[in-house]
């Protein structure tokens, strides 16, 4: 059954949920409630209020959170995969996500190894991809991964690593000399993952492919199929006016949109 081949994660750094918090749970437990769902956490916070309303709960170290380098470098982390390697796919689920309908088993049994709700216009994945034209990765806020290849993908980078910095500033100096040189639609690193100077979501979408020719990503209309982020209006139309499975910062990104839909 697919639902035990997939893991729910809610990762968050507060200790207290918000009435929009309430809202995304609320749709979480109303569709996906078969489920194994965790809030990942830092060390630092009490599990009790997650534990309360049902949910599992897993520690992780205080430095994943915090700023969004930080984050950043949880999702580039083997040590946050092999958390739930005993799954295949996890499904990300922040807290301003909602899902609209049960779709996750078919999303899971399709072709893909990361999908999210689609960027626009992603000016660092033209860039980074050959053609000028990247595959239609999205924002990891909501999205679904293929947590073995996940693993086998970090392995490969982080073990052909020559260096390494703390500094986000002279990360993205490593990416301005790539494309300075040409270089940028190669594998141009030469760091462990978490040292992607960009938000982790563009090295599963840009970089992944590059390690491993079989990592897939969907199209644009496939990804829209998965999830909304901005422009949902316009979204709604080229989806030929249906529902995602799910959207990322609905309330950040017209929120008038998404009243009808939101649960009560």
């Amino acid at each position: 059954m697919s639902h035990k081949k997939t893991v729910i994660v809610i990762p968050t750094h507060r200790p207290n949920l918000s009435p929009e918090d309430n809202i995304s749970l609320l749709h979480l437990k109303k569709y996906l409630p078969k489920y194994d769902t965790f809030f990942v956490i830092p060390k630092n916070i009490s599990s009790k209020a997650f534990e309360t309303l049902g949910f599992k709960v897993k520690k992780v170290d205080n430095n994943f959170f915090g700023t969004i380098r930080r984050a950043n470098e949880m999702y580039l982390s083997k040590s946050f995969y092999e958390i739930f390697k005993k799954y295949d796919f996890m499904l990300i689920y922040q807290l301003d996500a909602l899902v609209f309908s049960n779709q996750l088993e078919k999303w899971v049994n399709s072709e893909y190894d990361f999908v999210a709700a689609p960027w626009v216009t992603p000016v660092i994945g033209y860039l980074s991809h050959k053609n000028g034209s990247p595959p239609s990765g999205g924002n990891g806020g909501f999205s679904l991964r293929n947590i073995k290849k996940a693993i086998k993908i970090l392995d490969i980078v982080n073990n052909s690593a020559t260096r390494t910095s703390k500094s986000s500033l002279k990360r993205k100096l490593w990416f301005l000399l790539a494309l300075i040189q040409g270089k940028s639609h190669d594998i141009w690193l030469n760091a462990p993952a978490d040292n992607y100077p960009f938000n982790e979501d563009g090295f599963w979408t840009l970089e992944a492919p590059k390690y491993d020719p079989t990592y897939k990503i969907p199209s644009l209309k496939i990804a829209l199929q998965f999830g909304f982020e901005r422009f949902p209006r316009k979204s709604f139309e080229i989806n030929h006016r249906k529902l995602p499975f799910g959207v990322h910062a609905w309330a950040r990104y017209d929120r008038d949109f998404w009243k009808k839909y939101i649960l009560t």
